[in-house]
């Protein structure tokens, strides 16, 4: 199999040549993964001189081309060959045979999209159906002075797809398990994560799938409920090879146009700096800031780390004197830095607590 690329236009063309069964379909898939990755959302797969394709490789044309729709980007496939035309009108997948996207009508369709433009990038504005995401603050920092015990939380929560949570949590329904845990949280469309603070070297994860739910609790941390209003996808500029978090978050005040709003976002990060816990703080019985049991208990990059990784953010971004900003406590430990692209859901999010 050869695996070739051009650019046309606003899209990119992968070029195969050979057959598409098991042994190509991992080449095939990461070329088409690492396409989206470089911020191309645009894709047309040429297929005139691929003689057979499986089933595993209707999988990967499957795939990407779901997850493209995901973001609003648009996958093809061109000229496909009498073989490859056949297996695909068996499969009632020939609906994603297209004619080739002349590069002045992949513009039209582009300028059809809301635009904004930064400094450092550019950013694509898609509409959602949704009505926005009500938030609220969970816990409280009085466990930072002391440890904790069951009777401080309150029932389990379930993070189902039309929830989004960042803070300090862990998964599991019986708060006494969770304590010794309680590390970063975050979740959003279904997927819950996190990091536990017991010593394990990987974090925790669990996806909504039919009736099961994630559930867990959050020590401290916001929790909202509701649908996003905007995707935004951002392309660094051609004298800026990353974008700062800062610029991200005024960006996404300024598309929203209030003073907060929930982002989850899916970035290419250039390199990431901040804090992680190293055991829980609910287990703690004395004050954790005190030095030097701060280094028990907090560890920091001493320089960058998690260069061109695909790391998921979940926040909630304020202005300055906004009711979100006054009355939210830092719910996490902190971890900022620069990012190469992204994609990103938007959400507005109310001005006062709730």
């Amino acid at each position: 199999m050869e695996i070739t690329r051009e650019k046309f236009g606003e899209s990119l063309i992968i070029h195969l040549a050979g057959r598409l069964d098991t042994s190509w379909c991992d080449s095939v898939e990461q070329a088409l993964t690492q396409a989206v990755r470089e911020g191309e959302h645009h894709i047309q797969l040429n297929m005139e001189q691929v003689p057979y394709v499986s089933s595993a490789g209707l999988r990967v044309i499957l795939t990407v081309y779901k997850q493209l729709i995901a973001i609003k980007g648009s996958f093809c496939i061109v000229n496909p060959s009498p073989m490859v035309l056949s297996v695909l009108s068996m499969v009632n997948m020939e609906s994603l045979v297209k004619s080739l996207v002349e590069p002045a009508h992949a513009s039209k369709q582009l300028t059809e999209v809301r635009t904004l433009l930064s400094p450092r990038a550019s950013y694509e504005l898609f509409p959602l159906p949704g009505k926005g995401i009500r938030v609220e603050a969970l816990g409280s920092d009085s466990f930072l002075h002391g440890g904790v015990n069951e009777t401080t939380f309150r029932d389990a929560v379930r993070f189902d797809d039309e929830t989004v949570a960042v803070g300090i949590g862990a998964l599991g329904a019986n708060p006494a398990d969770c304590i010794p845990r309680f590390g970063e949280f975050l979740a959003a469309g279904g997927a819950s994560v996190f990091q536990p603070a017991d010593g394990s070297a990987r974090p925790d994860f669990m996806i909504s799938e039919g009736t099961l739910v994630p559930e867990g609790h959050l020590l401290l941390g916001l929790l909202g409920r509701g649908d996003f209003s905007v995707l935004a996808r951002f392309q660094t500029g051609n004298d800026a090879r990353m974008v700062g978090l800062g610029e991200i978050a005024a960006t996404a005040l300024e598309i929203a146009g209030t003073t907060a709003a929930v982002i989850v976002a899916i970035t290419e990060t250039a390199g990431l700096v901040g804090a992680t816990l190293r055991q829980s703080p609910a287990s703690a019985s004395t004050d954790n800031f005190n030095f030097p049991q701060i280094r028990d208990w907090l560890s920091f990059t001493s320089e960058r780390a998690f260069r061109d990784s695909t790391s998921l953010l979940v926040g909630l971004v304020a202005r300055d004197g906004s009711p979100p900003a006054a009355s939210s406590a830092t719910t996490c430990s902190r971890s900022s830095g620069p990012f190469s692209r992204s994609l990103f859901f938007l959400s507005t999010a109310p001005e006062g607590p709730h």
